[in-house]
This record gives C-alpha cells, structure tokens and sequence, in this order.
C-alpha cells in the first residue's frame, strides 16, 4: 500500500454556536470536499464543549494535500470563522480498518 497522508486541522470557533448550528456548517461546506483529487476521506469535527471545530483528512497525494489545504481549506476557515487554522500534515504509513 502506498504511503497515505493524514492532515488536521483545528480552529477556534465563535462563542456561542450549538453543536446543530455547527453540523448545519457542516452539512453547508460538505459538497466542497466531494470529488477532490487526491482526498480519500475528510470527517468534520467538533469539541464537546463547540469551542473548537477542525477536520482529519486522508489524502493518497501530499502535492494535493498541501495545495488544496492553502488555497482552499485555510482561506475558507479564515473568511467563514475570522481565525488561521493550525494545519499538520502526517505521514499515514500504516492504517487499520475494522
């Protein structure tokens, strides 16, 4: 299997907001990620607490990965969330699916 990339992101999000508003978000920017190449998988996240919000990612392409991160996704958070996103980027090398 080839080496796959995994990438996290986090951010603050605005005080205030339920965890329905922030699925509604969710739910919102969901299309965006469809049919990117490279992107295996993307799972929207949030605290319990709905004070911080983020996104695990599963890429089969780190170029990919790392040009759609800085010209789509950080652009995205800063414009609908007014904060940069922290973005770490992973090597996968090993991954196990039940």
């Amino acid at each position: 299997m080839e080496n796959l990339i995994t990438v996290v992101t986090r951010f603050q999000l605005p005080a205030g907001l339920t965890a329905d508003q922030i699925r509604a978000a969710f739910e919102k920017a969901a299309p965006k990620f469809r049919n990117v190449p490279g992107l295996v998988r993307k799972h929207f996240l949030h605290s319990k607490d709905c004070q911080t919000a983020g996104g695990v990612y599963l890429w089969n392409d780190e170029p990919a990965a790392r040009a759609f991160m800085n010209e789509h996704v950080a652009p995205m958070i800063r414009q609908n969330f007014r904060v940069d996103p922290t973005i770490e980027f992973y090597d996968s090398p090993v991954i196990v699916e039940n």
